[in-house]
């Protein structure tokens, strides 16, 4: 699995070139026909096989290549290599109603005479935040051009050879309920593959992969990254016995979701023998456990010598925690035996609950609205669990009362392998420094290695940092003993205390278990993170790493755009902003690199919005508004991360797709993309429409989330819904009046007008402001918040003669109301400081918000401010890679550069710099026509100098603003009017 440097290095060259041809390139296309490859997978019954890899494979003959061209994807993922290099991971995203292939030259893989396709495809048979896996399968062709004129195709069928990938361990857990499962590589387990031919499942048309078209995005970069400081090793511990139960699949097998309203109803249950008295300490997640009948709040059992019953049951039965565990820490003096046997392999046994099991989306949000099947089931469950595990006080008891529950399963079958609570639960020993050699040599590519000797104490570990954060695939090399586990997880964030601030929820990392001898492996999966710990387990002799490193992997794009100025702290908070947006540019823009790599479509409205001044990265905007238009298929609305198997709705997030889709015309003129959306735009006003209340304002019971703060917004009604709505709407009227096309404009009109009747109705006179949401029986709620205020500023909403108690809130909210609790509500908060004409308050608002990332060491900036809401545990954030969050992107540029858009498609510039205390500032803004480079000097007398530069064609001309009014200013060396 592992490619040379120079593979690398092609394969970064080839993705360059195909950068140049989709802007315009005129190099030979390679060779392709019609689409003539079959689906294919293993020979077996099961259709949706949980986390199945396999290897597939087809040896072809090629007299003298020209030119070769491949077509492959898959259902869930692959990866790709001819003659044994490294060739490309994918497919992209995609709906399965509107499924695509990546489409790309191959020509400098293939060699004249015997050639070899293999691919690794894996199949991930659960649902996540990404796709909507349908079934098992691959489909490869590959159409090669000859020097005869002849052309030479490879596809798909039955002579392929395929066989199941073993070492790719099936019963992991799931990273994150975001995510595909965990990764572990078992390569003991690599002896020869049982190749066999192909089963065909399908043809190119014929399965659920419907629509099928080429790739509309350009494929992922591979950039080697070295670890930049070694920070020092420790030897740690993390005893026990892991049960860690995929409780959602037992409870529902072959259900392929993500989604919080499906119950895991379902219970365990094992023996404890102990000969001598002896203490049992058991953990759990989201499982309540008795022995005995009885509980112990910290999970510490004494227990007398004899046979001990220990019950547990799920404890919450709704969530988006599919798995569930129970463990035993520093077992020491039993064992543990099946209830219903010592014969049994499993020392436990499975307890059903059909009679509870549900099966729901999220459309309706459970907080909002309680659902009878689901109210019934969670209040019989729980009443049964409590009474139970009571009651249930000997294995006697156990048999009459639950005997027919129970189901019989292999440990394999029963339980998910999870390294990861391991690396959560560490305990460091002691330091390790002594039993490391060399430690620096796995930062470089060399012949020499770090040696790493055991330590009878416990586990080495190892502690790297890459300098910054990073997003990627694992590269390595070792010599070990067979069965040598190797776990590396990574995190973002370390304090100056050096707590280590896990990533909750998720399984950032994997295992590699040794064979003996030479081990080379590259992962399958990219993770992100700064800091990474590499942690020897089952060492019994040292063990040798040699060039360990992150292969980057990131959206192509050329940051054409730049920002300098007088203050450094400005610099870098627009170069951590930038930096945040490449790690979050995959096939679409995503929330983050770490905890869910999603599509979530008002992220991805800031996102595209924000990068336009740096990268430009229009076909990737583009593709996000398209893939959320093929959503409006599946839900009452856009839908709020696309593709996905959670079936959930953020009206927000549904409205600024709508105001996307005019950003991207403005940004880039493109009329005919804009004709395209426009249909879905307009459908999209008319199913929201349909919720709109005899209050004139959108409700609905989905999940009405805009910010992370003390919004008063889990109800059907909250005022900022409308107020997007109304935003959403204006997109529509401008894109209905660039197309010449006003037969919805009355329609249109008419719901603005009724909406904000509905919203200024609510205005509160003696609090100045709106509420944040109306409840169930009909008042307002006695909750306000800036949001409501800058929103209706923002969207020219608000009633003139409330107009400057709003301002008041925007600027100077008063004690009580709720402030703005993330970044991402930030934009449109600086969007109404700026519709205000204070730009400012939004440097201050910038200065305050983004100098304590600074000043914590930050490379990224994070998901809330450090006073927000979702850090927990005293970190200040959660995540600390967060692309909502550059805005300085967007305002640094737009206020002290002063390069604003005055014209659709990039066609004219306002430049109107605001100095904001600065004595220079220069910088690139990159446009649809190309780029607007700015520079200015403000002099000891206040006489501002201007110089700018802007694509052929394009016009520039100068502003003034209250910092520049009655100054003097030249504009490239003339006085400004």
């Amino acid at each position: 699995m592992r490619t040379s440097r120079v593979a690398l290095w092609l394969v970064v060259c080839a993705s360059v070139g195909a950068a140049a041809a989709r802007a315009g390139d005129a190099a030979k296309p390679a060779p392709g026909g019609e689409l003539t490859a079959s689906w294919i997978w293993l020979d077996q019954e099961e259709t949706t096989p949980y986390n199945q890899t396999i290897l597939a494979k087809k040896g072809f003959t090629i007299e003298r290549p020209l030119r070769g061209r491949v077509r492959i994807t898959a259902d869930s993922s692959y990866r790709l290599s001819i003659n044994g290099r490294w060739v490309n991971d994918g497919p992209c995203r995609a709906w399965a109603e509107h499924y695509q292939y990546d489409d790309f030259d191959v020509t400098p893989y293939l060699r004249p005479g015997e050639n070899e396709v293999a691919v690794v495809a894996r199949y991930y048979g659960v649902g996540d935040f990404h796709r909507v896996p349908k079934r098992a399968g691959l489909l490869v062709q590959i159409d090669v051009e000859e020097g005869d004129e002849r052309t030479t195709t490879v596809a798909s069928d039955a002579s392929w050879m395929v066989a199941p990938a073993e070492a790719w361990i099936r019963n992991t857990p799931k990273v994150s309920i975001q995510m595909e499962p965990a990764e572990l590589y078992d390569a003991t387990l690599e002896a020869a593959p049982p190749y066999g031919p192909a089963k065909v499942v399908a043809t190119a048309t014929g399965g659920p992969w419907k629509d099928l078209r080429p790739r509309d995005v350009a494929l992922l970069t591979r950039q080697p990254v070295a670890l930049r400081a070694f920070l020092g090793a420790n030897v740690v511990r993390a005893e026990g016995w892991n049960f860690c139960l995929p409780a959602a699949r037992l409870v529902h097998p072959g259900l392929i979701e993500a989604n919080n309203n499906t119950s895991c109803a379902c219970g365990l249950a094992t023996l404890i023998v102990n000969d001598e008295p002896c203490e049992v300490r058991v953990e759990n997640d989201n499982i309540e456990v008795a022995i005995d009948g009885a509980t112990a709040k910290d999970g510490v059992f004494k227990l007398a010598a004899g046979r001990h019953l220990l019950l547990g049951f799920v404890r919450n039965i709704f969530g988006h925690d599919k798995e569930k565990a129970v463990r035993f820490l520093d077992p020491k003096g039993f064992r543990l035996v099946n209830p219903m046997g010592d014969d049994q392999t499993n020392p436990f046994c499975f307890l059903a609950f059909p009679e509870f099991a549900v099966v729901g989306d999220d459309l309706v949000w459970p907080a909002l609205e309680t659902r009878p099947e689901a109210a019934k089931a969670e209040q019989g469950y729980d009443a049964a669990k409590a009474e139970l595990l009571k009651s249930v006080r000997s294995v006697d008891v156990f048999r009459a009362k639950l005997g027919e529950r129970v189901k019989q399963m292999t440990v394999a079958e029963m339980f998910v392998r999870d390294p990861y609570w391991r690396f959560l639960g560490r305990k460091v020993v002691g330091p390790a420094d002594a039993l490391v050699s060399d430690p620096s040599a796995l930062m470089h590519e060399s012949p020499s290695a770090t040696t790493v000797r055991p330590s009878p104490d416990g586990d080495v570990e190892l502690l790297y940092d890459l300098g910054e954060q990073n997003v990627g695939y694992y590269d390595f090399e070792l010599v070990a003993d067979a069965g040598v586990a190797v776990d590396v997880f990574e995190v973002e964030y370390i304090a100056p205390d050096g707590r280590i601030q896990f990533p909750l929820g998720n399984r950032n990392g994997m295992r590699y278990v040794a064979k003996n001898g030479v081990n080379t492996f590259t992962s399958l999966k990219r993770r992100s993170g700064r800091y990474v710990f590499i942690t020897l387990r089952r060492q019994k002799t040292p063990v040798a790493i040699r060039n360990f490193r992150l292969i980057e992997s990131t959206y192509p794009v050329e940051q054409v755009g730049s920002f300098a100025c007088s203050d450094p702290r400005l610099d870098r908070i627009w170069a951590i902003s930038t930096r945040t947006l490449k790690l979050c540019m995959e096939d679409t823009f995503t929330d983050c690199p770490l905890y869910e790599q999603t599509h979530w479509v008002g992220d991805a409205r800031n996102e595209s919005l924000l990068a336009y001044q740096v990268f430009g990265a229009t076909d990737l905007a583009r593709r996000c508004i398209r893939i959320t238009a093929d959503s409006i298929e599946r839900y009452p609305f856009a839908g709020c991360q696309t593709p996905s198997s959670w079936d959930v709705l953020i009206p927000a997030w549904s409205f600024l797709w709508g105001i996307s889709i005019w950003d991207y015309y403005w940004y880039t003129g493109d009329v005919e993309a804009l004709r395209a959306f426009q249909p879905a735009a307009l459908k999209n006003l008319e199913r929201a429409e349909k919720y709109i209340d005899r209050h004139a304002l959108f409700s609905g019971p989905f999940w009405n989330f805009f910010d992370w703060s003390g919004i008063d917004q889990n109800r059907k009604t909250v005022v900022h819904n409308s107020l997007f709505f109304i935003g959403a709407i204006d997109a529509a009227l401008k894109s209905a009046e660039v197309l010449g096309d006003h037969s919805r404009d009355d329609w249109l009109k008419a719901t603005r007008a009724r909406l904000a009747t509905g919203v200024n109705a609510l205005w509160n006179p003696a609090k100045g402001a709106y509420p944040d949401s109306v409840r169930d029986d009909g008042e307002p709620s006695p909750s306000t918040s800036q949001h409501t205020s800058f929103l209706a500023v923002l969207f020219d909403v608000v009633d003139p003669a409330n107009r400057a108690a709003a301002a008041k809130n925007v600027l100077a909210p008063p004690e009580g109301m709720v402030r703005v609790g993330s970044p991402f509500a930030a934009l449109y908060h600086y969007g109404a400081m700026e519709a205000l004409g204070r730009e400012d308050a939004i440097v201050a608002e910038i200065y305050k918000n983004y100098l304590p990332m600074l000043d914590a060491g930050a490379t990224t900036v994070w998901e809330s401010f450090a006073s927000g809401t979702t850090g927990g545990g005293g970190f200040p954030t959660r995540s600390h890679c967060h692309a909502w969050s550059s805005a300085p992107n967007l305002y640094l540029p737009r206020i002290i550069l002063g390069v604003r858009p005055v014209a659709a498609g990039s066609a004219a510039f306002e430049i109107n710099p605001r100095p904001s205390g600065l004595s220079w500032a220069k910088g690139t803004v990159v446009t649809a026509r190309g780029p607007v480079v700015v520079s200015w000097t403000l002099d000891d007398k206040g006489a501002l100098a201007i110089q700018a530069a802007g694509p052929k064609g394009v016009a520039l001309t100068v502003g003034r603003n209250p910092e520049t009014a009655g100054k003097a200013v030249t504009f490239n060396g003339r006085p400004a009017p």
